[in-house]
């Protein structure tokens, strides 16, 4: 996975997700709304074959990035409590 800023600003930021499809940013998106402080979650992907996700994140004040990074380590930390259940 390769990730750009295409924009930022204070409270949000646009990124393009190279490499992923509806799988992981759908899931990104969903944790990423669970945060009280995250107003905005939405992915992009303009051609179901060749298009590059982008990914736009607006917070009520809370710094964007810290806001995708705390949801990425939801994600892994609830992938390794369910590899420990197998």
């Amino acid at each position: 996975m390769e990730v750009k800023i295409i924009e930022m600003g204070d409270d949000f930021v646009r990124l393009l997700v190279k490499g992923e499809d509806h799988t992981f940013l759908n899931l990104l998106q969903h944790y990423l709304l669970e945060d009280e402080d995250v107003v905005v979650a939405k992915y992009h992907i303009s051609h179901p074959l060749v298009g590059e996700p982008e990914l736009f994140v607006r917070t009520n004040g809370k710094n964007p990035l810290d806001a995708i990074k705390e949801a990425n380590e939801k994600i892994a930390k609830y992938c390794e409590e369910l590899i420990s259940q197998l």
